[in-house]
């Protein structure tokens, strides 16, 4: 009996380090002595089951417990941030305590051990997804709906604002948005074969031209060429507008056609 005690602490101990490991994580905030923090409430889960007591009073002892855990582990700035902590080490009690039921109606009993193993996958796998989720929602911050105008033709595309594309063309000093060759293709209609073997006659493109690159695009130069107009975000309008044609891939990056110049937006 002594060794299923030892094991259920030492697997109570790392589940709740976890626990708080991870509101730390997603509250952004340093916490401290979280092993002991860990030991403390498992030391009153363990003592709990020995004593009588209504089904209430046990909520609300473990939600005692809870407080004491963040107190010891959390320098608590605000009301709002303590409601924000406290949340996060209820979620993630929930979370993990979850995995395990779901675990356990899908094989059955298992070992002590087996739970620690899982809170371990849980909270990796967690944190993940919240960050990849994270990245996504700071990209999808700098899309806007694209429009180019010429002539009769009008591309609908999505851009990606970069604001590291400070490229302006050497004749008008306009500012470069890049496009791929798919949005080039559009426009003209020429294929990426004849493309590449310079069967292009640069007069048929408006005000087409080549510029040095250094660290945008692919290659020594850069074919740059106006448009009528580009509408940003449905808002901004910019006539004679320049673009360049990449090949640097930048859409396999964002999963744009366009690359938006610093000053568009």
């Amino acid at each position: 009996m002594q060794v299923v005690v030892e094991e259920a602490m030492f697997v109570g101990v790392v589940m709740g380090w976890l626990i708080l490991k991870f509101s730390a994580k997603v509250c952004h905030q340093k916490g401290r002595l979280f092993l002991l923090s860990a030991l403390v409430g498992e030391v009153v889960s363990l003592f709990m089951p020995l004593f009588k007591m209504h089904f209430l009073l046990r909520g609300l002892l473990a939600v005692l417990t809870g407080l004491l855990m963040l107190c010891i582990s959390f320098e608590v700035k605000s009301f709002k941030n303590f409601i924000l902590l406290f949340g996060a080490i209820t979620t993630a009690t929930f979370i993990f305590g979850g995995a395990c039921e779901a675990l356990k109606s899908l094989i059955g009993t298992f070992p002590l051990f087996v739970v620690a193993f899982v809170g371990v996958v849980v909270y990796f796998a967690t944190l993940f997804i919240l960050r990849a989720s994270g990245r996504r929602g700071r990209r999808e911050g700098f899309v806007y709906k694209v429009k180019i105008k010429d002539g009769g033709k009008l591309i609908e595309e999505e851009g990606y604002l970069d604001s590291g594309n400070v490229l302006y063309d050497c004749i008008s000093g306009q500012p470069i948005s890049l496009v791929t060759f798919k949005v080039f293709s559009q426009l003209y209609g020429i294929s990426l074969g004849k493309f590449l073997a310079k069967e292009v006659d640069l007069c048929s493109i408006k005000n087409g031209h080549y510029i040095k690159i250094n660290s945008v695009g692919s290659g020594a130069k850069m074919l740059v060429f106006s448009v009528d107009e580009v509408e940003v975000g449905g808002g901004k309008v910019f006539e004679n507008a320049m673009l360049g044609l990449s090949f640097s891939k930048f859409e396999k990056s964002f999963g744009r056609q366009i690359l938006l110049h610093c000053d568009m937006v």
